[in-house]
């Protein structure tokens, strides 16, 4: 078996007294989309932190390309690219004084040329000689993305990468990060949005409260969970009368919609009619939709990916 890109062996990191990774093991191939999912405060962004030689693990270890990141995190920088979290860009430099410089830093030095092609591919050449902070959100994603590919590495690391974007800059960001894929790249990217993660990963590691809880592909931890369907609805009824209806194995309020896991959704909804009915009330905005990753994250960890603590 080949040798992993990523080789994460017994990671446990604090941050003062807080304890954000215990135990971690992961291992992250060559040419894959490799995703961190979970809430906010679990522990993706200290993992790449740490991955990067940006935070020093309390114990552990962490070998990219079979070379220790803390024996020599120079050579181990050298074959990443990385987009932060918060991207923290100079504002007062251009957006083709920005490619350059960062990829000086890896002792790359672009031409002229070699700029523009990377601009181009990013859609920005029109904004070469455009000052960062008068950039769109969308367009300084894109800029940070550039960024992080400037020094040509074999690994992309990406924080969070859609983060407060709009669907539209979303999705063109998702392109741009299936593009890097194709090239041959290793992406590991972090997300507390399931869609995303379902979208663009091979492979997921859910992570929850400073540990990996499960890892497979998006389809494999829905299948071995053997997860029930959603049906939705918005109706008011007590919830112990609710999970006494046929094939209801679980039955929670979020929001005002009643969600419901049913092995069959059609029978439970007979059922739930008449209920509501023998209640004087009625049943509306009835969903239903197949397990995701939302449902094993809340099976494994007992809460939603939205809660953050």
């Amino acid at each position: 078996m080949s040798q992993p890109m990523i080789d994460v062996q017994s990671l446990t990191a604090v941050y003062g007294s807080t304890q954000a990774l215990k135990g971690v093991n992961l291992k992250v191939e060559k040419g894959e989309i490799f995703g961190l999912l979970g809430p906010n405060g679990a522990g993706k962004t200290t993992l790449l932190a740490v991955v990067e030689g940006l935070h020093k693990p309390k114990d552990g270890m962490v070998h990219i390309g079979g070379i220790d990141v803390q024996a020599n995190s120079t050579a181990t920088k050298r074959q990443l690219g990385i987009q932060l979290q918060k991207t923290a860009l100079m504002d007062d430099m251009t957006v083709a004084e920005l490619v350059e410089v960062y990829a000086a830093l890896y002792e790359v030095y672009l031409t002229s040329g070699q700029i523009a092609k990377l601009l181009a591919r990013f859609d920005l050449v029109e904004k070469r000689n455009t000052l960062a902070r008068r950039l769109s959100g969308g367009q300084q994603q894109r800029l940070a993305l550039a960024v992080a590919i400037a020094n040509d590495p074999q690994i992309v690391l990406l924080d969070e990468p859609t983060s407060a974007l709009d669907p539209h800059a979303r999705r063109a960001v998702w392109d741009i990060v299936r593009q890097l894929h194709d090239e041959g790249r290793t992406i590991v990217l972090t997300t507390h949005a399931m869609e995303e993660a379902e979208a663009l990963c091979g492979r997921i590691a859910i992570i929850d409260r400073g540990e990996i809880v499960a890892c497979d592909s998006p389809s494999a931890l829905i299948a071995n969970l053997q997860l029930n369907s959603m049906l939705k609805a918005t109706v008011e009824l007590p919830l112990d009368q609710v999970r006494l209806l046929p094939s209801v194995s679980n039955a929670r309020y979020t929001g005002q919609h009643l969600e419901m896991e049913t092995a069959k959704p059609e029978l439970t909804l007979t059922a739930l009619h008449e209920l509501a009915t023998s209640a004087g009330r009625s049943v509306r905005d009835v969903m239903l939709r197949q397990p995701n990753l939302e449902d094993v994250f809340l099976k494994l960890t007992g809460r939603a990916l939205s809660e953050s603590n």
